[in-house]
C-alpha cells in the first residue's frame, strides 16, 4: 500500500503546483470575470424546476411502457437496442447552465478593439475626524465608525466592479480634504486605496496644523467642494457623491457645510449622505489611548439636510456596516442616466460569451443524440 505522509498532503494543498495553486488560480480568474447582464443569473433558479419536470416526464414514460409489458421484456423486443449512456443524462442540465451563463455576458481580458464604457462617475468621501474613532458599530471586525465607513465603501466598489464602466474617486477629510484617488476605472487601485485607509493615522494633509482659519476638526463643506471639483464637468447629470460620516461637527455654528452643499447643488451633483454611529448613545472615543473628554453620537439631522439640499438621499446605516452596493444598484445604476466615456479613458473587457454558448450547443446536440 502506498503511504502518504501528512506533510506530503499539506505540501500538495498549499503548493503552487498542487490543489492550493489551482484554487488560487480559480479565485484570481473569477475576480477578473465581469458580467454584462448579471441579473440573468437568476434564471439558474429555473434549473431545479426543469429537473423536476424531466423527472415527472420520465416516470410517465416508464408508466406507459409498463402498461405494455415488463420494461426489460419490451426492451428485448427492440431491433436496435441502445447501450446505456448514463453520463449523457448530465448534458441538458449542464447545457442550460452554460446557456444562461452565456446570456449573462461573461467578459474578461482586454479587447483588441477600442471600446467605450457606459456608467456613472462616483466620488466616495470618508470622514476621518476624531469622532470617527468611536467604537459603537455592531460588527466585531469593524468596531469603529471609520472601519464601518470603509466597509461600506468597499461594498459599493464591489458592486460597481461587477457591472463595470463606472469611474470612481476617493476623498478623505477631517479639518481639510485630501484626494486619495481621482476618477478612474482602475478598480484594483481604488480597492487598494480604500483598504489602506486607517482612521487612526489619517493623512497629515487632513489636519488643520497652524491654520488659524480652521476652527474645527471636521469640515464638511471643504470636503464636498473637493468632491465636486474632481468631477468632470462634461459629464453632468451622471455624477454622484457618497458622503460617509457621523455628522458630528464640534463647531457647526458657522454652518460651514452650506458652502459645500451649495457647490454640489450648483453643479447638479446629488450627495448621498451615509450616517454611521449610534444616534442616541453618546460614545467617548479613545485617541492615542487617552479618552476624549467630549463624547460623540451620530448627528443625523445635518446629514439629512445636506442630502435634501443637494437632491440626494440620506442612508441611515447607524451601527451597521452600510450596504451601499445594494443601494447603488437599485436606486442609481438601473434608474439614472449613464454617461458614455471615451476609449482613451476606459479599456473594455472582451466579450467571451462564445466560449460558453458553443459548448452549450454541443451539449444540446449530445442530448439530442441520447434521445434518438
Amino acid at each position: 500500500m502506498l503511504a502518504i505522509s501528512n506533510d506530503t498532503l499539506a505540501n500538495f494543498f498549499n503548493s503552487s503546483s498542487g490543489l492550493g495553486g489551482l484554487l488560487t488560480d480559480a479565485r484570481e480568474f473569477l475576480a477578473v470575470v465581469r458580467l454584462a447582464r448579471p441579473d440573468a443569473l437568476w434564471l439558474l433558479l429555473l434549473l431545479p424546476l426543469l429537473g423536476l419536470l424531466n423527472r415527472w416526464a420520465s416516470r410517465r414514460r416508464k408508466h406507459a411502457v409498463a402498461t405494455i409489458g415488463r420494461p426489460a421484456a419490451v426492451a428485448g423486443q427492440l431491433t436496435h437496442p441502445r447501450p446505456p449512456r448514463r453520463w449523457l443524462g448530465f448534458t441538458y442540465p449542464l447545457a442550460w447552465a452554460l446557456l444562461i451563463l452565456g446570456v449573462a455576458g461573461p467578459r474578461w481580458g482586454k479587447s483588441d478593439e477600442p471600446g467605450v464604457a457606459v456608467g456613472r462617475d462616483v466620488v466616495i468621501v470618508i470622514d476621518l475626524s476624531r469622532s470617527m474613532l468611536a467604537e459603537d458599530m455592531s460588527d466585531p471586525k469593524a468596531k469603529t465608525r471609520w472601519e464601518g465607513a470603509r466597509a461600506g465603501a468597499l461594498d459599493l466598489l464591489n458592486t460597481m466592479i461587477r457591472r463595470g464602466g463606472h469611474r470612481v474617486g476617493v476623498i478623505v477629510f477631517a479639518s481639510k480634504p485630501k484626494v486619495l484617488c481621482p476618477l478612474t476605472t482602475d478598480y484594483k487601485h481604488v480597492k487598494d486605496v480604500l483598504e489602506d485607509i486607517n482612521g487612526k493615522f489619517p493623512p497629515p494633509e487632513c489636519k488643520a496644523g497652524a491654520d488659524p482659519n480652521i476652527t474645527s476638526g471636521t469640515r464638511f463643506g471643504s470636503a464636498l467642494i473637493a468632491a465636486v471639483e474632481i468631477h468632470d464637468a462634461q459629464f453632468k447629470g451622471s455624477q454622484d457623491v457618497f458622503f460617509i460620516s457621523d455628522g458630528d461637527d464640534p463647531d457647526e455654528s458657522d454652518r460651514e457645510w452650506v458652502r459645500g452643499a451649495n457647490a454640489a447643488r450648483a453643479a447638479n451633483v446629488p450627495v448621498y449622505t451615509v450616517g454611521v454611529g449610534h444616534p442616541t448613545k453618546v460614545t467617548v472615543p479613545e485617541i492615542d489611548s487617552v479618552a476624549d473628554p467630549f463624547g460623540t453620537k451620530l448627528q443625523e439631522e445635518l446629514l439629512e439636510q445636506i442630502a435634501r439640499e443637494t437632491s440626494g438621499e440620506y442612508i441611515a446605516a447607524r451601527t451597521s456596516n452600510p450596504q451601499l452596493g445594494e443601494f447603488f444598484h437599485n436606486r442609481i445604476d438601473i434608474q439614472k442616466v449613464r454617461t458614455i466615456v471615451g476609449e482613451d479613458q476606459v479599456p473594455q473587457p472582451k466579450e467571451r460569451y462564445p466560449w460558453v454558448l458553443v459548448p452549450a450547443l454541443l451539449l444540446f446536440f449530445g442530448g439530442w443524440l441520447r434521445g434518438r
